[in-house]
């Protein structure tokens, strides 16, 4: 059994570049297609020419250093950021110009980096602006299938945001993402300041997440979770993709298993 099939055996189905190192990838139909993407901060270049496709259905990760510009990918993909060159295609559709609030009635959300909860707001009402672009009765029955997904989060709802554990704000800020009903999550360093525990819950959840059929672009710097439960890999180096493959290939490659995972060369 593969490690990214031993990772979900168990879970339940819910119903919802050019490299430098050359090694093999499979490729699904193209859902975001990022096209030599530069990004500029003022006169700082921190992107160069940086490529990526994700599937529909696939989960695709980003590793890298600290600075590399993993979160910055992500940041272009949402419209957060515009890029100084390159394109960015969403199903057929250019939203390189389109701004961030464009993208969830798109088919598009983020899990944005350190949770960015309204810590005086109850998690009943952060958890349901995300679903802003949806009906409201559609909202309602979208937040009942979600809150299927976070039992844990259930007895709480009434309760500030601000008085939640570190975990529990985590699993707030991921269901206030799915209730767009995104056909594409982007989840900007979900594993940050959690516990080793929390960090297999919240894989768990994402790999629940995507057998409901919502395909994941996510930044991580757990280089042996990550690409276990990749089906694609990117690695960032400076600015720049050195390294694309599928997961499993990802995990195995020397580099990576020296730098990322601590291992002698051999």
């Amino acid at each position: 059994m593969s490690s990214r099939a031993a990772l979900l055996r168990s879970r339940p189905i819910l119903g919802y570049a050019t490299s430098t190192w050359a090694i093999r990838s499979s490729w699904r139909l193209p859902m975001l297609e990022m096209d030599g993407i530069d990004v500029r901060y003022g006169a700082t270049q921190v992107l160069w020419d940086v490529s990526l496709r994700v599937g529909a259905g696939e989960v695709v990760a980003v590793m890298g250093p600290n600075g590399s510009g993993k979160s910055t990918v992500l940041k272009v993909a949402m419209g957060l950021k515009t890029p100084s060159a390159g394109r960015v295609v969403f199903e057929g559709a250019d939203l390189t110009r389109a701004p961030a609030t464009a993208r969830p009635g798109a088919g598009m959300s983020i899990v944005l980096e350190r949770r960015r909860l309204f810590p005086r707001m109850s998690l009943r009402e952060n958890i349901e602006i995300g679903g802003f672009v949806l009906p409201r009765a559609e909202a309602r029955a979208q937040m009942e299938g979600v809150l299927a997904l976070f039992p844990e989060l259930v007895p709480h709802l009434e309760a500030s945001a601000g008085r939640l554990s570190g975990g529990q704000q985590q699993m707030a800020a991921i269901a206030r993402g799915l209730m767009a009903k995104p056909r594409l999550l982007l989840m900007d360093e979900p594993l940050l300041g959690l516990s080793p525990a929390l960090q297999t819950r919240a894989f768990q959840l994402m790999a629940d997440i995507n057998a409901r059929g919502v395909a994941i672009l996510f930044n991580e710097q757990n280089a042996a979770l990550s690409f276990r439960l990749s089906h694609r890999g990117y690695l960032l180096e400076s600015g720049r993709v050195v390294l694309t493959g599928s997961g499993t290939d990802m995990l195995n490659h020397p580099e990576i298993r020296r730098v990322y995972l601590g291992e002698a060369a051999a």
